[in-house]
Formats: structure tokens, C-alpha cells, sequence
């Protein structure tokens, strides 16, 4: 009952965050005639990751030393207050202030629910796969509910939406009120402890370029994507074409879907090879995306249904990268239990850390080449990735032949 009600509060909060997300695209495009700027956008879409990026350590560690069923509730109440202030905001500056709101509401549940799930899935490496494979596809469901409610009640209600997307939050805090018990608090190790386990020799440290650089490409591609797709028609450029916002809401929402077929898919492979691995075998799905989405950019828009196959068979790819992230940081918490929510803000740091240089880059690239800019970021980022995860799996096969007992001659 507690993780599927945590699952379900994640799920929530997503769709209210993704909502918000795409719906305040659309409101920049709008507020600037029909073309935004670029830089304007990406910074926004910093706005809400820095706050989660700086404060998710600090409000994990409260959660582990204090009971993190209170985080659980009071993160979607403040980001539910973030979203009815962008129902009353009309300028860029004003958009950016409640989406640091946001963020800090984020930070507040995301590593105390990851904490939370890697606690009571200590036991067992083959429920830690389901349940790190439950927690990637809840935040998907997420982010689809989300990329379909956003552009679409903004459609209809304009700003109005943001109402909408308040009662999401509302809703994942009573979800977490009524279902998740109280969590007595564990006595915690010192910020040192906690601080050398993560950046320290060993494999949380060999791992963080990699995370990072991921979620470097999501967060160009997540912050910056609906705005190009909305904006005014651009002759070079066959994607960026004006799209009605139900047709950007239905792109988003395939994305998504195909995201969790993939991790359906993952799901035994994770079983059966451990994160290292898997994670390694999904990279090159980001340059399947690449090629499918240059090709359908520079040929005539009719082209779209034959190339599609070609990004769907990426994003599929792609979709066992978050789980397997997600189970192996899990397994990195074993060593200090008390403290898992504090280790596990890792993930948001870098999520968020990477979501607000992704956002600021997927900006310059996007004024600098449009939608190619951001297969360009994409690549780059994929190809960081790819090569630092072989630096984790030497790392992890390292520890194997240390732990192996000696045969005596």
C-alpha cells in the first residue's frame, strides 16, 4: 500500500510539473507574439530545476532526521501554490519566480519518495528492479497526463489551466496524507559521512558524469521542445511549424507512451544484467531519436509516417536508461540505510542539475540552429554518457573480482 501510494502521489505531482512545464512554453510563445525568445525560455525552464538541484540534499537529510511522511505531503502543497501563481503571472520574470517555487516542492518529495522505496526494497535485487522499473514508469505516466493536460486546458482556458494543474498537486499530498504511515526517524551519520560516500572513491562519484550528461539532454529537450514545435513556420525547418497545441500535446504524449513500452521491455533485461549494463545498452537509442528527427526535419512533412519508426525504435531504446539509473543508485544506498533519502537526492540533483544546464544550452542551440540544435545537444550528450558508463562498468566488474573469494593453490 505505501509504495503503490507513493507511486500514485509521484505520478500527481508529475502531471501537475510536466503540465505547468509545457503549458508555460505556450504561454511564452504567446506573450511573445507568436515567436519566443529562446534564451527567455530556457532560462524559465532553469528556474524551476536550480531550486530542486540546490536544495534537494538539505531537504532530504530534514526528511530522513525528522520523518519523511511530512516532506511527502508538504512538497506538492508548495508546488501546488507555485501553479496558482502562474495562473496570475503575465510577464517572463514573473513565470520564472513561481517556477522556483516549484522547484522547491520537487526537492521536497522526489528524493524522500526515492528514499522511501529504496528502504523497503532492500531484500531483494529482482523487487528492486520492479519497483525502480514502477517508479520510471510512474513519472512517465506522469509526465503524459501532464503533456496532455498542459497544452490541452491551455488551449481551452488559457492560464486558467494552471488551475487545473493545482488540484493534480493538491491531489498527490492527500494521496501521501491518507495512505503513507508515519516514518519514524533514524538516527542519521554527519553531512561528512554522507558528503564522502557520494563524492568520494566509489561508484556514485564514477557515475556522475553520466547522469548528468542524461539528464542534460532531457532537460534541453523537455524545456525547449514545445516552444520550437508552437512557434511562427521556419522554411529551413520542417518541424518547426506552427503546431495547433493539441497536435505538440499528442507528439509529447507518444513520446511518453513509446518511453513506457521501453521500460516494459527493460524491465527482465535490468533483472538479468544489473544497472551498469543496461544503462549502457539504451544510449544509443538518443541516436536513433537524432537521425529520425533530422530526417524528418529536412524533408517535406508528408515523409513523417515512414520515419517515425526510426525515433520510435530510439525512444523505446532510451526508456531503459531511467530504471536501471534508479536501481543501481539504489544499491549505492545500501551503504548507509539511515541516510537513503539523503543519498538519493543525488538523483534529483542531477536530474535537476542537468535539467537547468540542459535547459540554458537546448536555448543557444535552439537560436542557434532550431530544432537541429537540439539532436546536436542530444549527441553530445549521449556520446559524454556512453563513454563514462564503461568507466562504471569497469568499476563495478573491479568490485566483483575484489569480492570474490581467493582459490587456494
Amino acid at each position: 500500500m505505501e509504495l503503490g501510494a507513493l507511486l500514485a502521489g509521484c505520478a500527481l505531482l508529475r502531471v501537475g510539473a510536466a503540465g505547468a512545464g509545457q503549458a508555460v512554453q505556450l504561454d511564452l510563445v504567446d506573450l511573445g507574439g507568436g515567436r519566443a525568445s529562446h534564451i527567455t525560455v530556457g532560462l524559465v525552464g532553469a528556474a524551476q530545476a536550480v531550486p530542486e538541484m540546490l536544495l534537494a540534499f538539505a531537504l532530504a537529510r530534514l526528511a530522513d532526521r525528522f520523518g519523511r511522511r511530512r516532506f511527502l505531503i508538504g512538497g506538492p502543497l508548495l508546488g501546488m501554490l507555485a501553479v496558482l501563481l502562474l495562473a496570475g503571472a503575465v510577464h517572463p520574470a514573473q513565470i520564472g519566480v513561481a517556477r522556483l517555487f516549484e522547484g522547491v516542492g520537487a526537492a521536497a518529495f522526489v528524493p524522500t519518495a526515492l528514499g522511501t522505496i529504496a528502504a523497503a526494497t532492500s531484500s531483494d535485487r529482482a523487487v528492486r528492479a520492479r519497483a525502480s522499473g514502477a517508479f520510471e514508469g510512474a513519472t512517465l505516466v506522469g509526465y503524459a497526463g501532464g503533456f496532455l493536460v498542459g497544452p490541452l486546458f491551455y488551449h481551452l482556458l488559457g492560464r486558467g489551466c494552471f488551475l487545473v494543474l493545482a488540484v493534480f498537486y493538491l491531489a498527490a499530498a492527500l494521496v501521501c496524507l491518507r495512505f503513507v504511515p508515519t516514518i519514524p526517524p533514524l538516527p542519521t551519520s554527519p553531512v561528512g559521512v554522507i558528503m564522502r560516500a557520494i563524492t568520494g572513491p566509489g561508484p556514485i562519484r564514477v557515475f556522475i558524469p553520466a547522469w548528468l550528461a542524461v539528464n542534460t539532454l532531457v532537460g534541453g529537450w523537455y524545456f525547449n521542445l514545445a516552444s520550437l514545435l508552437r512557434q511562427s513556420r521556419d522554411p529551413s525547418q520542417t518541424l518547426v511549424h506552427g503546431f495547433d497545441n493539441r497536435v505538440i500535446s499528442a507528439i509529447l504524449l507518444g513520446w511518453v507512451a513509446l518511453l513506457i513500452l521501453g521500460i516494459v521491455l527493460w524491465t527482465p533485461v535490468l533483472r538479468r544484467l544489473g544497472g551498469p549494463s543496461t544503462m549502457r545498452l539504451a544510449i544509443p537509442g538518443v541516436y536513433l531519436i537524432g537521425i529520425g528527427t533530422l530526417l524528418m526535419n529536412h524533408l517535406p512533412l508528408s515523409w513523417a509516417p515512414a520515419l517515425l519508426p526510426i525515433a520510435a525504435l530510439g525512444v523505446m531504446t532510451i526508456g531503459g536508461f531511467g530504471p536501471a539509473a534508479v536501481a543501481y543508485l539504489a544499491d549505492c544506498s545500501e551503504t548507509l540505510a539511515a541516510d537513503r533519502s539523503a543519498l538519493m537526492a543525488f538523483y534529483t540533483i542531477t536530474l535537476a542539475g542537468g535539467g537547468a544546464l540542459g535547459s540554458v544550452l537546448g536555448g543557444l542551440f535552439a537560436k542557434w540552429l532550431l530544432l537541429d540544435g537540439l539532436v546536436v545537444l542530444g549527441v553530445l550528450c549521449a556520446t559524454v554518457a556512453l563513454i563514462s558508463l564503461s568507466a562504471v562498468v569497469r568499476y563495478e566488474r573491479g568490485r566483483e573480482v575484489v569480492r570474490e573469494p581467493s582459490i587456494p593453490r
